[in-house]
């Protein structure tokens, strides 16, 4: 979604309508009503509610004016409240006329002292409810809590992690990602196809890096401002080598600026590796950090799908988020705390030099090891420079990533967290612990999806997870408990009957 910069996640406007069967009293799911709104203001939520007796769906007349009012409000997401056991029938119809995402709970019943005179049945009309909305073919646009039935304090809880998921749903199906490129002979892996990018409702703008080139020749030509854009980098990071360089960098900052307000970008992937340092003469690793860190994520390698991993990541965690290498593994010797640790679930993630520098611990600018190596083997660092070296500070993390599957997407989940400790290696770097992660490696990663990741900062795999569902993902991946075997493992090799 073309947000402003600085921000990371669309605003979100929220309805609420409740339900009430005419054989139970209407008076009891208006006065469960009241106490599940009131529980909202005091969390600082504030859920448009239509005016009338249409507050409250009683028949298909409540349905329609319910619809029609959050529709003219711009509402992006209702929550549909049973505050008894509702009109299954009616229920339905109401979420087939909204059209966008809606969150069904149901009201629990509050106290043994009140059963005869006011018990609801929520939970029995959530079955009827839930029944007519898939024999209808809208259980996509439903979400269904994993524990629907709700006190007025769980369902303000619900209600908060169903904004959380609206943000992804919202933020991915209005986006479009622009693509510098062709992908690099060296990274197969990262191809895309575009069908299946489609099918999540993202827009793809195909460019060239020739585009890139041609909008830094127009920029100087016309002497487009571009000192602010220096400044400002110099003031982040003072070891920008010199002058001159920080020119190159100032003007290929512009014209990525220009392209995303022309066509109106959530997100980019460039080229990079190589052909960019050769014409661009630098690695483009500092400002798509930068980029990343205003909103605007940049992925290497012209790697369409990590690049919508790195926008899923930022729409949940309203944060900045990373593309990463799950790079090597870690040796027992990196440091004495790691003996705390399975080893096995311990994995290094690393880039070039792509990071935000608030997610990193002392950043400095340097220069691509690898490339250096490649290109400028004899002569100082020049071409070559332009990333940004650091630990990534401890901080929870949660890794996604997708791809294709066939004209549809799979996407995987995994949490954990970096640790305090010297990577003892180059680039932007971190010591991951995951979970799980080695089983899952081996029976969900391999054959599956490619070597980069996206990485938010702060654990939001529960709210992914349901806005995959939303969005349409053929399939979710996620670790397994230790005692439970992925499809193909071999139980008799790995000690699980032991």
């Amino acid at each position: 979604m073309y947000l402003p910069l600085g921000t990371y996640s669309p605003d979100i406007k929220l309805g609420l309508v409740s339900a009430s069967r005419n054989c139970f009293p209407r008076s009891l799911s208006e006065e469960r009503t009241q106490r599940l709104l009131a529980g909202c203001r005091q969390a600082g939520i504030e859920p448009f509610v239509p005016e009338g007796p249409s507050q409250i769906i009683e028949t298909k007349d409540h349905a329609i004016e319910a619809a029609r009012q959050f529709k003219q409000a711009g509402c992006d997401a209702v929550v549909y409240y049973l505050g008894n056991f509702s009109p299954e029938i009616e229920d339905a119809y109401f979420i087939k006329l909204f059209e966008g995402p809606v969150m069904m709970i149901a009201a629990a019943e509050e106290s043994g002292a009140t059963l005869l005179e006011k018990r609801g049945d929520a939970l029995c009309g959530l079955l009827s409810a839930a029944l007519a909305v898939s024999k209808r073919g809208l259980a996509q646009r439903v979400h269904l809590p994993e524990f629907p039935v709700v006190s007025a304090e769980e369902g303000v809880k619900e209600i908060a992690h169903f904004i959380k998921v609206v943000k992804v749903v919202k933020g991915i199906r209005n986006a479009t990602v622009g693509l510098f490129g062709p992908r690099p002979r060296d990274f197969e892996t990262c191809n895309y196809n575009l069908a299946s990018v489609n099918s999540i409702g993202i827009e793809v703008e195909e460019l060239g890096l020739f585009d890139l080139q041609n909008e830094i020749k127009r920029i100087r030509a016309k002497g487009e401002e571009t000192q602010t854009i220096k400044a400002d980098m110099k003031r982040e990071v003072p070891s920008i080598p010199d002058e001159d360089f920080a020119d190159r960098l100032s003007v290929y900052e512009r014209a990525i600026k220009n392209f995303r307000d022309q066509l109106k970008l959530s997100g980019a992937a460039t080229q990079c590796w190589s052909e960019q340092e050769l014409s661009l003469r630098h690695v483009p690793c500092f400002i798509n950090g930068r980029m990343a860190m205003g909103g605007f994520p940049i992925a290497c390698e012209n790697d369409c799908y990590s690049l919508i991993a790195e926008l899923l990541g930022q729409y949940a965690s309203n944060e900045t988020v990373g593309i990463l290498d799950i790079n090597h593994s870690i040796p027992k010797d990196l440091h004495a705390s790691l003996k705390d640790y399975p080893i096995k679930d311990m994995v290094g993630m690393f880039h070039c030099g792509n990071a935000s520098t608030k997610l990193l611990k002392n950043p400095e600018m340097k220069y691509q090891v690898i490339m250096k190596r490649m290109m400028e083997p004899d002569t100082p660092a020049d071409i070559t420079r332009g990333t940004i070296e650091g630990q990534f500070a401890a901080s929870p993390i949660t890794v996604v990533q997708v791809h294709g599957t066939g004209d549809k997407m799979q996407a995987y989940l995994l949490e954990g967290h970096f640790l305090d400790l010297d990577p003892k290696t180059f680039g932007c770097t971190g010591t991951a612990y995951l979970p799980g992660f080695s089983r899952f490696y081996r029976h969900l990663l391999l054959g599956r999806f490619h070597h980069h990741a996206a990485v938010a900062f702060g654990h939001c795999a529960a709210v992914l997870y349901d806005a995959f569902k939303m969005i349409g993902m053929e399939n979710i991946y996620t670790p397994l408990p230790a005692p439970m075997p992925y499809p193909g493992e071999n139980v008799f090799y790995n000690g699980a009957l032991h």
